[in-house]
């Protein structure tokens, strides 16, 4: 019997109101008490943090009887809690059942694995900028996105454009990211037509400064941009052209470690830690300790403040708190927009305070990534379900709304390879669909045979024939998803042409101008226009509601607002609807 109900509002402000309403069917007894156990991450719970739960009989009916209360919190935390009634004189647990999202008493289980509930408390000053809500984020990996007019300095060092990544170790066998194609700050603003043709209303440019690879994560100068990419001219050009029709530019800073070659080693050691950033050689770590690291923070993000509208930060999880703190001390000053890369629940996968209010506006949310590959190849709704319900309980509106959705990455394999490649990980317990690294195959004596993978990936690279059609079909699922979710969508650039490729270097192939997939390229346009004509619906993730699936259609809907959101599986179709006008249709 499905008779017990919990609804509750989180997350919460600090200083507001958390309010409870249980609602249980008449047919389990008599209730004369009720309870909430409240305790933080870490701590027994019940021992402290009680609240009770009184009997509303305006809610009430000959059917069912609800209880409420109200609980405050004067500080932000993530909390869990469960409710106690006594049920017939005895007292019972009630907890949540993660199978069917649903109230269930501890007696009544069947095995079934019960959890506490959730919920998280931030600080009401938490505010994000407005600019980035209901938009469209398109991320850029430089060296390979546009090279225009490269300087005769630079010429001697690029491989031709067509030229296939590099994936062979070099002769001492190391795997080094020396290949440049000549990507620059011009090229990017030669496509600044195109890239608003997309619906974009923000830029995030991966590192441009003076760095020891193509992929430029090793900072040797923090106010230098690499010759390569150009000068601080072409990209104030850049962030004046791109604002001018309502594009921002976000950059991408590695505040975490260094370039052993960055120069202030010498002239500053006790900047640094004495050993090497996840045993990389060439790359040191800050000292975070340092009072010299917070000047050189402030330092550098006051230059770039004339130059981006926001920062991304590269491994932000490895930040300590007071430093994201500091941070955002100084970046606020310039009403900057603060995306940190966390790829595990922002809230409990460390429990950091990242979503507190004084930290990140926002993370990548690869939660929903997971969720939506698990349910667009595998048809796993009940893992979606879960993932989406516990980002929107947990994570605050200002920190969700502009929370970007990558459906690939610099950092993950493309669209089409995941959705049909091989070594994908359907199963949870790996926490990415894409940890196909860790698979037993590449292993020879149980040590990772990095040539073994990287020559499956050069010769798995493209999906053809049947899988590419059926690739495209569930692409465009995966994207209606994306684009209607609470959160921000973010095109890796080349996924709106049909770029294909596995893991790095593979999914960072330079931009196919010569060969576009139009069919993809349209849909990105025509999604990107229906988001821009409902961006103030799109932009308050408060209006997200999730009802069941309708499991013997293969049917799922959704609401956002005044939109309803309608994917039909079984023929890869999707509908939003408002007032029952159809408003968009992908098949």
């Amino acid at each position: 019997m499905k008779g017990i109900y919990l609804t509750y509002n989180s997350p919460v402000k600090t200083g507001e109101a958390l309010c409870i309403k249980l609602r249980i069917n008449n047919k389990y007894g008599f209730i004369s008490e009720v309870k909430a156990f409240f305790n933080l991450y870490g701590q027994e719970p019940g021992k402290e943090d009680i609240v009770d739960l009184s009997y509303d009989k305006a809610l009430s009916d000959n059917e069912y009887s609800t209880f409420k209360a109200t609980k405050f919190f004067d500080a932000p935390n993530y909390h869990t809690f469960h409710i106690a009634v006594k049920l017939n004189g005895i007292w019972q647990n009630i907890k949540y059942s993660g199978e069917d999202d649903s109230a269930i008493l501890e007696s009544e289980a069947e095995g079934k694995n019960l959890e506490f509930w959730k919920c998280f408390s931030y600080l009401k000053t938490f505010k994000t900028p407005d600019w980035v809500k209901g938009g469209i984020m398109y991320q850029i990996f430089v060296d390979t996105f546009c090279c225009k007019d490269p300087p005769e300095s630079v010429k001697d060092k690029l491989v031709a454009w067509n030229t296939f990544p590099k994936w062979m170790p070099d002769s001492d066998g190391v795997y080094r990211n020396d290949q440049y194609y000549g990507g620059n700050i011009k090229g990017i603003i030669s496509k600044i037509p195109y890239i608003k043709s997309l619906g974009v209303t923000a830029i995030y440019l991966t590192p441009i400064f003076k760095g020891g690879s193509s992929n430029r994560y090793d900072t040797i100068d923090y106010e230098e941009i690499d010759e390569i990419v150009g000068t601080w001219d072409d990209q104030a050009e850049l962030k004046s052209k791109a604002n001018a029709i309502g594009i921002k530019v976000i950059q991408d800073v590695v505040f975490n470690h260094a370039s052993s070659e960055n120069p202030l080693i010498k002239t500053f050691p006790e900047l640094f830690t004495a050993g090497r950033w996840w045993g990389y050689k060439d790359l040191v770590e800050f000292n975070k300790a340092n009072p010299g690291y917070f000047e050189l923070l402030e330092r550098w993000i006051e230059k770039y403040s004339k130059y981006f509208d926001g920062i991304r930060l590269d491994v932000a999880d490895e930040l300590p708190d007071e430093v994201l703190r500091f941070i955002r001390s100084i970046a606020k000053k310039y009403d900057f927009y603060i995306l940190g890369e966390v790829w595990k629940n922002a809230v409990t996968g460390d429990h950091r305070g990242f979503l507190y209010g004084n930290e990140l506006d926002g993370v990548m949310n690869y939660q929903f990534t997971n969720a939506i590959y698990r349910f667009v190849r595998w048809k796993n709704f009940n893992y979606f379900r879960g993932v989406v319900n516990d980002i929107k309980t947990l994570y605050p509106p200002e920190a969700l709304d502009v929370s970007p959705i990558f459906l690939s990455s610099h950092d993950i394999p493309r669209i089409p390879n995941i959705l049909v490649g091989d070594f994908m990980k359907e199963d949870p317990s790996f926490e990415n669909v894409w940890s196909m690294e860790n698979d037993g195959f590449w292993f020879v004596c149980g040590i990772f045979d990095t040539f073994k993978f990287r020559k499956w990936e050069v010769e798995n690279d493209r999906i053809v024939g049947k899988k590419l059609l059926l690739a495209k079909k569930m692409q465009k699922v995966a994207v209606f998803l994306q684009y209607t979710l609470p959160g921000l969508p973010a095109i890796f650039a080349g996924d709106e042409i049909g770029i294909m490729g596995y893991k790095d270097p593979m999914n960072r192939k330079p931009m196919t101008w010569d060969y576009i997939d139009h069919d993809v390229l349209n849909f990105y346009i025509k999604i990107g226009q229906f988001r821009a004509s409902h961006r103030e619906i799109f932009a308050d993730s408060t209006n997200f509601t999730l009802p069941e699936m309708v499991k013997e259609q293969e049917i799922w809907q959704y609401r956002r607002g005044d939109i309803n959101c309608i994917i039909d599986l079984s023929k890869f179709r999707c509908i939003a609807q408002i007032n029952g006008k159809v408003e968009l249709c992908v098949v």
